[in-house]
């Protein structure tokens, strides 16, 4: 459907729908899509627009304002908004595929990817993403009836990917160069003794205060969260690999007594060690 739209050029489309009440309970669902291209008359500034926005920059690049904070999205990037709050974008010239979503934890999705990345993030030309919007997009353009619980796999699909691209390790460094993965990678090897925050602090040569931040920014865990995961996955390995009593287990792998191991055990697998070592697999 062609758009009227100033600095929307005559080429572009979108294509809006209506989700059911049942998506709109319990699924992801798009509220409409578009290919735009855009000249420099182009300018969007809104207060609440109530759905969130996936757009793809294509070519060409722009400005996006939200949070108080200003960013450029060039070609490669996607501009991620959750337009329940103020925001705007313009361009001097771009070509963007974009839809606009919303339902099921949208909310959880954007603040975890969020927190991490801002609301720009290069895709450093991987092509799943745009791919994923391009046949949203093709399903809305084509007329059919949706199949709204895969259209909801499919913003699923998109979502996950993106969370994976905000975790990515800053452009420039490489994996064995940046500061947490040499965070893992010691605690990897000392899982099986005490480790404290200023441990993990000193071996990077930096503030427990920005290594905790910037840990959890990075893993999406606390350090104290981390080692604990580490610490039961080896745990539950020698429950199911050897005949090492629970005790054994438990101080094997870094815990300060045989009680507190169960008690940890318990609270994130919902059985004691000892249930766990006889469930089949």
């Amino acid at each position: 459907m062609h758009v009227i739209e100033k600095g929307v050029l005559d080429h572009s489309q979108a294509y809006f729908y209506t989700p059911s009440q049942l998506a709109k309970s319990i699924l992801f669902y798009v509220i409409c899509a578009g290919h735009f291209y855009c000249d420099s008359n182009y300018h969007l500034k809104r207060q609440s627009y109530n759905s969130f926005l996936l757009m793809y920059i294509r070519a060409g690049e722009g400005t996006v304002w939200f949070d108080d904070k200003v960013v450029t999205a060039r070609a490669g990037d996607i501009v991620l908004l959750n337009c329940y709050r103020p925001h705007a974008y313009s361009t001097d010239g771009w070509e963007t595929l974009w839809c606009h979503i919303d339902g099921n934890i949208c909310t959880e999705y954007f603040n975890l990817i969020y927190n991490r990345s801002g609301c720009v993030l290069p895709l450093h030309g991987s092509p799943l993403i745009p791919d994923y919007l391009e046949d949203i997009f093709k399903l809305l353009q084509s007329g059919q009836i949706l199949n709204e619980h895969l259209v909801s796999c499919q913003i699923q699909r998109l979502l996950a990917e993106l969370y994976g691209v905000a975790s990515q390790y800053p452009t420039g460094s490489t994996d064995q160069d940046h500061p947490m993965i040499k965070a893992i990678t010691y605690i990897k090897a000392n899982y099986s003794s005490k480790i404290s925050l200023n441990d993990l602090a000193d071996h990077l040569c930096i503030s427990v205060y920005y290594f905790s931040r910037l840990f959890k920014k990075t893993t999406g865990y606390s350090p104290y969260e981390y080692v604990t995961m580490v610490r039961l996955n080896r745990a539950k390995d020698l429950l199911k690999t050897t005949g090492l009593s629970v005790k054994e287990i438990a101080f094997t792998t870094g815990f300060n007594s045989e009680a507190n191991f169960i008690t940890c055990f318990k609270q994130h697998t919902k059985n004691t060690p000892t249930e766990f070592r006889k469930v089949p697999f």
